[in-house]
C-alpha cells in the first residue's frame, strides 16, 4: 500500500467520489447578422457582422472562414476580426462596395470553419445576401448665391458664396 517517507503505511483505504463535467458537444449558431438578410439600399461604407451565441475559439475566425463575395462569386479582400465580450465577428472590405449590387456573406463549418472554444464546429455554413444602396446619379445643384446673381455695388471684400443641395466633396 501508500507509505509515507517514514514507511509508515496509511490506516486504511481511502475513497472518494466526485462528477466530471458534461462535454460541451452542441454547435454554436449564428444569433443575428448585419445588414439583415435581404436589406437593400446598404451604404457601400458598411462592415458585416455575425453575432453567435456562445464563444467562440477566435483563431478559428478568419478571411478563410467568414467571407464576402459579389455577384461573380469574386471574394471581397477584407479585415476580419473576433470580439469575444460580445461574441462578433465582423469583415471590414478593404473599399467601398459597388453601388446597386447584391453581396453574399458566408461564415464557414466543418472542420476548417469558424468553432466555438470546446471545438465544435458550426453544423452548416451561414450565408446571406444584402444589396448595396444605388449610386448618386443626380448632379448638384446651387440652390442660392451671396451676392445674389447680378448684384451692384459689392464691396471688393466681400465673402463670395454658394450653396448645394447636397454635400460636396470639398477636395473638389
Amino acid at each position: 500500500g501508500v507509505k509515507d517517507s517514514a514507511a509508515n503505511a496509511l490506516v486504511s483505504d481511502y475513497n472518494w467520489s466526485f462528477t466530471t463535467v458534461t462535454a460541451d458537444l452542441t454547435p454554436p449558431t449564428v444569433t443575428s447578422v448585419t445588414p439583415v438578410n435581404g436589406a437593400t439600399g446598404v451604404p457601400v461604407s458598411t462592415t458585416v457582422t455575425a453575432i453567435f451565441n456562445e464563444a467562440m475559439n477566435a483563431a478559428t475566425i478568419s478571411g478563410s472562414t467568414v467571407e464576402l463575395r459579389n455577384p461573380s462569386n469574386v471574394l471581397v479582400t477584407a479585415t476580419v476580426s473576433y470580439n469575444a465580450a460580445t461574441r462578433t465577428a465582423t469583415l471590414t472590405p478593404s473599399g467601398a462596395l459597388a453601388n446597386s449590387t447584391v453581396y453574399t456573406a458566408k461564415i464557414i463549418s466543418g472542420s476548417s470553419g469558424v468553432k466555438d472554444v470546446a471545438g465544435n464546429a458550426l453544423a452548416s455554413d451561414y450565408t446571406w445576401s444584402f444589396t448595396t444602396l444605388a449610386a448618386d446619379l443626380t448632379p448638384p445643384t446651387v440652390t442660392s448665391v451671396t451676392p445674389v446673381n447680378g448684384a451692384t455695388g459689392v464691396p471688393v471684400n466681400a465673402t463670395v458664396t454658394a450653396i448645394f443641395n447636397e454635400a460636396m466633396n470639398a477636395a473638389t
